[in-house]
């Protein structure tokens, strides 16, 4: 990403607005020192993976729409932070090829974590900063990916950890911040990038 660009110059001066309800995310602005607002985004067109060439188009495409979603209703809603910036994500887990997001019940994230069992597959995110300058809107994007290799877990811790209630409201059903992190044997990239996952 570059970093020269007259955006990214005096942030302590510009109004910063975190599209996430993610508390992973609110600590990693937290962390690098950023003041910021959070406008939740409202809930995108549901976007369908297989329409997509590739899985890294797919979670870049999702932060883009809820990156200007919440762009522009910053811009109109006068109850809201006039954002100068803002900044989306959207993070997956990809199974050979297939995205494993938030599971909808308990059998879901049971299958999603035996798919997973003893398996490598690999996280992506895909991350949208949406800014004016000049009268004009402009965004700087990239995608992360970080590969995860799962050790081969008995049946029962899977059904604990799933009777637990945590993968519910994480992509692939586990965060690897949390009591999933015994199921990691090691990563390869990034581990925000898969402890954003929530």
């Amino acid at each position: 990403m570059p970093l020269n660009l007259p955006v990214l110059n005096n942030l302590s001066k510009k109004t910063i607005v975190l599209a996430s309800a993610s508390p992973r995310r609110r600590e990693i602005l937290t962390d690098m020192g950023l003041d910021f607002s959070v406008v939740t985004t409202l809930e995108p067109d549901e976007n369908d993976p297989t329409a997509y060439r590739t899985r890294a188009e797919y979670v870049s495409d999702t932060a883009y729409m809820k990156a200007k979603e919440v762009f522009e209703r910053c811009q109109q809603d006068p109850e809201l932070p006039t954002a100068d910036i803002v900044i989306a994500a959207d993070t997956v887990v990809v199974k050979d090829e297939c995205v494993l997001e938030k599971p909808k019940d308990k059998d879901h994230a049971l299958e999603m974590l035996q798919q997973l069992n003893g398996q490598t597959h690999y996280v992506l995110t895909g991350v949208q900063i949406m800014y004016k300058i000049n009268d004009k809107v402009e965004r700087i994007e990239f995608v992360e990916r970080t590969e995860v290799q799962f050790s081969q877990m008995d049946p029962e811790i899977i059904q604990a950890y799933v009777d637990s209630g945590e993968p519910f409201d994480k992509a692939g059903g586990y965060g690897i911040q949390g009591q999933a992190s015994l199921f990691v044997e090691s990563i390869h990239g990034d581990y925000w990038n898969v402890a954003s996952i929530v």
